[in-house]
């Protein structure tokens, strides 16, 4: 009875595994804003980088200042994929700041590209690598979680070829 019990149990715990580890996998695929906002990348020179800060207006999240922080010379700014006039306005520029409201029917992702004149390398990193996560945590838990229903099944036969 007992070595029918631990295999059983062995197969439950492996069940919940994979089923947990299912659902992890569907939930990074259909993750959503629960709010209107834009997303904001923030790019220099077309490159997403660390040179460029944002802020939302606390009363109008629609109007957004962007600050180029870099060591380069801002030129000027670019917002790839919006039209000036419909998807956005410039209500002010100065200095290494621009404030834009975006427009209420915009749904896109707001891009703002600082243009800079010489920019440091050590600012820019690699498109998307802060954004990953790691592709192994509900794989080795089920991996983990198989080697052990294994083990012990393979425990339960032994010990009942023993007692045979």
């Amino acid at each position: 009875m007992k070595k029918l019990l631990s295999i059983v149990l062995s197969l439950v715990m492996l069940l919940s595994v994979s089923v947990a580890s299912i659902n992890a996998f569907a939930a990074v695929g259909s993750i959503e804003s629960t709010t209107k906002q834009n997303k904001i990348i923030l790019e220099v020179n077309g490159k997403t980088s660390t040179g460029v800060s944002y802020e939302r207006d606390p009363d109008d999240p629609r109007k957004i200042t962007f600050t180029y922080d870099g060591d380069g010379e801002l030129i000027g700014w670019e917002f790839p994929g919006m039209e000036e006039g419909v998807d956005y306005e410039i209500i002010s520029e100065k200095g290494n700041n621009i404030t834009i409201l975006v427009s209420e029917d915009y749904e896109g992702d707001v891009i703002a590209n600082a243009i800079v004149k010489e920019e440091t390398t050590s600012e820019t990193t690699k498109k998307g690598d802060k954004e990953k996560s790691p592709k192994t945590g509900a794989a080795s838990a089920a991996g983990i979680a198989a080697m052990g229903a294994g083990a012990a099944i393979l425990t339960a036969l032994k010990k009942k070829e023993d007692a045979e």
